[in-house]
């Protein structure tokens, strides 16, 4: 006797969606790097050539150093940006300023004091390094995750049927 219980399938998705997908996510993979690296620069040049007072050596060196390890962790930190924000993010300037300054800080925070740590730095400077640092996350959080975002919805407009994570 037939059974009146209808059962259905999971149909996974075709190879041609999967396809359409991988170069979608090497792109936002790219983009995630060009975004962090780029800022990173823009940020730098007057912190380490005037501030600083390196010479423009010095600062090629940093920044080569910096591109290596910026380009290392740009897509965790774009993906940890966007899941923050996707469980946190809400309606406002106030609460975009919160999440991107505690994103900012949560994950480059303790890379930050990591590196000073393996570079020989002793408590003392770590914590005032720490404290620094603290305070340029305060000021450089928003305008990453603003110059981020920006990027996202440029290179979204370029793709069909994609949702940025933005806070806006």
């Amino acid at each position: 006797m037939p059974s009146s219980v209808s059962t259905t399938r999971n149909i996974p998705e075709s190879d041609d969606a999967n396809e359409a997908n991988r170069p979608s996510r090497r792109l936002d993979f790219f983009l995630d790097i060009f975004a962090m690296n780029s800022f990173s620069w823009l940020i730098a040049i007057p912190i380490e050539l005037v501030l600083a007072g390196m010479s423009w050596q010095e600062h090629l060196k940093v920044r080569l150093m910096a591109l290596v390890c910026n380009t290392l962790i740009a897509r965790p930190f774009g993906l940890y940006r966007s899941w923050v924000a996707h469980r946190f993010g809400g309606r406002g300037r106030l609460n975009a300023y919160l999440v991107d300054t505690f994103v900012f800080l949560s994950f480059q925070l303790p890379l930050y004091s990591g590196s000073i740590y393996l570079s020989g730095a002793g408590l003392r400077e770590i914590l005032t390094a720490s404290a620094t640092f603290i305070l340029i996350a305060g000021i450089l959080g928003r305008p990453y995750g603003i110059y981020l975002d920006w990027l996202r919805r440029m290179w979204v407009k370029k793709r069909p049927f994609a949702e940025p994570h933005t806070l806006a």
